[in-house]
């Protein structure tokens, strides 16, 4: 553990404990957190999968993508919370959130995607049989990316997991 890299105001195991998430409601939190840091600030890249995925649950209905990138710095923190609820299957956040206090971090993993994994190419597929199927012939890790899942080549895991 670092010491020189806590803030002053913020003890030394603490700090460490909370920078990894460790219930499913954690593991939300922090999804959501990352998406609205890339939709408000994020390059091109990282923006507009973002955006899209918040269109696509219905977050942000009748806006074209160009518009919301354009106003993205209106967006907030609920946005990408009802859209990490929608896509899990309900109603909006305050539903979802009921609902995973009594589920298991293993519950949501497929929000662990590792950073950097765009930089290669990845198999994406329209569900996530599918894209377990292609992962049990020919390795690699599956994570589910809204409606989709796609599949981590395990080198990209190994280069970008600290």
């Amino acid at each position: 553990m670092r010491i020189d890299r806590v803030p002053p105001w913020r003890p030394a195991d603490t700090a460490e404990a909370s920078s990894r998430p460790t219930t499913a409601i954690d593991l939300v939190l922090h999804q959501a957190r990352r998406l609205h840091r890339a939709a408000q600030n994020g390059p091109l890249l990282q923006a507009l999968p973002a955006l899209r995925r918040a269109r696509a649950a219905g977050v942000l209905p009748g806006r074209l993508l160009g518009t919301l990138f354009r106003e993205r710095q209106q967006l907030q923190r609920k946005h990408f919370l009802r859209t990490l609820a929608v896509e899990a299957g309900h109603a909006d956040w305050e539903h979802y959130r009921a609902a995973l206090d009594s589920l298991p971090p293993q519950a949501v993993d497929h929000l662990r995607a590792p950073d950097g994994w765009h930089g290669f190419l990845n198999h994406w597929f329209s569900t996530e049989a599918e894209a377990h199927d292609h992962a049990r012939r020919h390795g690699g890790t599956v994570h589910r990316i809204g409606t989709q899942a796609v599949v981590i080549a395990a080198e990209a895991e190994v280069t970008h997991v600290a």
